[in-house]
């Protein structure tokens, strides 16, 4: 028996489905006509309505309102009627229901919607409705491209190398570390210019403070930014020596583990931090003082304000730059969610004219930033090393969602201009990554290796990383640099056991056709 909660879901994919063809036959009555009709290039997307299904449950706007949507609405004609996902489960619904909207934005069922039979190609709707001057990046079109070979969507927060590279204000991410400057100062503010200082630094906040856990880490982030500091990746895929490898399978690895190992082996991090499941552990003992740094994700701001709020007398400070002897970011997105024109339009003509402006220079600076002049201003050019000057915090959350900019800018985002909103000069999270750029491998082909969802390669892949969960663990704890090391030889022997051989066999078959392919298409 059906549970009523998917009871539930169905009914409203149901009455989502209803409201879109009774809005269909209104605007048929207006100003549409069907796809098929020869005469389509006259139609007035003045006032199309188009449905859209965000299939992220921690969208934060709920519904086209605040200054930005409304001013997208005024440039386009195109007022955007949203659902947000209530679960993971929701668009699978649908789109084996074929109950779906005009469009959707998704990123897990990217792969899927990538079909003839549920969404229509960019490439068929641009020339049926001769749209000029949309523009897709050569490397962008492979990465995206169907098994067909045809175009469905672009995921954004892509950035070619060579644009990330020639604009100076280009921020990518780099893993968070902050710690307590006031006790530094009680110590004598020692000098932390490599991994062997922090760890000293680490010894003497336990001695001084033996009811301070020197470490603590987002159960998110575990030994992310140490990972980069030994130039070892902390996901995806890297190129060693001419071939493509897994992660876990880089050189640089084992060093990692065995650094961990002593952190752990010293006291200076608690076997408890492997067990937690909610990221907003290590945060907690940070804002309670019962911390003295954190390994996280980001939002060094937002952690100040919750201490501040907490009336704790002290903050921290993100280090703004990297410590190891060779550190290494590797950048091998391909992006991450894409925007689909399904074949339930009853506008596909409104739909990619209204991604063809969204993902303009003008479409994502409006989505991104805000309204110029009244949002932003340019000091300079991009090229020149410029970056937006904000009239507003664009780094809160709550301002953005007031606006309604940012992630609107995400539903078409190439990737340079949501990287120079990030830029706030002298602010340590920009310093850092800053600093982290002169380190980053970037390699977005490598994204495309990724096996599609249900094939051989993609279940070796998950059986991989769900053992690395378990085992690494064993690293971490062991007793004894022996014993780490031990653990570490298992768990890459679990590795090829298991098919890391044949999925990097795979990996790399895959990675000779993009080349191939992007090639011919450049």
């Amino acid at each position: 028996m059906k549970s009523r909660a998917a009871i539930g879901i169905k009914f409203i994919a149901i009455l989502l489905l209803a409201f879109s063809l009774l809005a269909g036959c209104q605007n048929s009555k207006d100003t549409a006509k069907t796809s098929g009709e020869k005469d389509s290039k006259s139609k007035s997307v003045s006032d199309n309505e188009l449905t859209l299904f965000v299939d992220q449950t921690f969208w934060p706007l709920k519904d086209w309102t605040g200054k930005i949507p409304e001013e997208i609405t005024k440039r386009t004609g195109i007022k955007l009627k949203v659902q947000v996902a209530t679960d993971a489960q929701q668009l699978p619904l649908m789109i084996s229901s074929g109950d779906l909207p005009d469009m959707v934005f998704t990123s897990s069922q990217f792969q899927t919607m990538s079909n003839s039979e549920i969404s229509y190609s960019w490439d068929e709707l641009i020339e049926k409705y001769e749209i000029k001057d949309f523009k897709i990046d050569p490397m962008a079109r492979v990465l995206n491209e169907g098994e067909n070979g045809k175009l469905y969507s672009v995921r954004n927060g892509f950035t070619s190398p060579e644009d990330f590279k020639n604009t100076p204000a280009a921020l990518g991410n780099v893993p968070s570390f902050a710690l307590r400057p006031d006790i530094l100062k009680e110590l004598g503010n020692p000098k932390i210019e490599s991994l062997d200082d922090l760890v000293n630094v680490f010894k003497q906040v336990k001695v001084k403070y033996p009811d301070m856990t020197p470490l603590v880490m987002n159960p998110n982030a575990i030994g992310q930014y140490f990972r980069v500091n030994f130039g070892a990746p902390y996901q995806g895929w890297a190129e060693v020596d001419g071939d493509v490898k897994y992660y876990i399978h880089h050189p640089k690895q084992f060093d990692y583990y065995m650094f961990m190992n002593k952190l752990f082996r010293e006291g200076l991090i608690t076997a408890e931090n492997f067990t937690w499941n909610e990221p907003n552990k290590a945060k907690e003992l940070i804002v309670n003082g019962q911390a003295f740094s954190i390994n996280n994700l980001n939002a060094v701001p937002t952690i100040n304000n919750e201490i501040k709020a907490a009336g704790k007398d002290f903050e921290i400070a993100q280090q703004t730059k990297l410590i190891g002897e060779k550190p290494g970011l590797f950048a091998d997105s391909a992006g991450w969610s894409g925007t689909f024109i399904t074949k339930n339009s009853k506008n596909p003509e409104a739909a990619i004219k209204f991604l063809q402006f969204m993902h303009s220079e003008e479409g994502q600076k409006l989505g991104l930033w805000g309204i110029e002049g009244e949002h932003w201003n340019m000091d300079k050019s991009l090229e020149d090393g410029g970056y937006p000057v904000f009239t507003f915090d664009s780094q809160d959350a709550v301002e953005q969602q007031k606006l309604g900019v940012v992630w609107w800018g995400l539903l078409a985002d190439d990737g340079i201009y949501e990287q120079v909103q990030r830029y706030v000069p002298e602010s340590p999270t920009s310093q850092a990554m800053i600093d982290a750029k002169q380190y980053v491998q970037s390699n977005p082909m490598l994204g495309a290796v990724n096996p599609s969802a249900g094939s051989d390669a993609q279940v070796i892949k998950a059986n991989i990383d769900n053992m690395i969960t378990n085992e690494q663990a064993k690293i971490y704890l062991a007793k004894s640099e022996a014993e780490a090391k031990k653990a570490y030889e298992n768990m890459m022997k679990l590795a090829e056991d298991i098919g890391l051989p044949k999925l990097e066999d795979y990996a790399n078959k895959r990675y000779e056709e993009v080349v191939k392919r992007y090639n011919e298409v450049k």
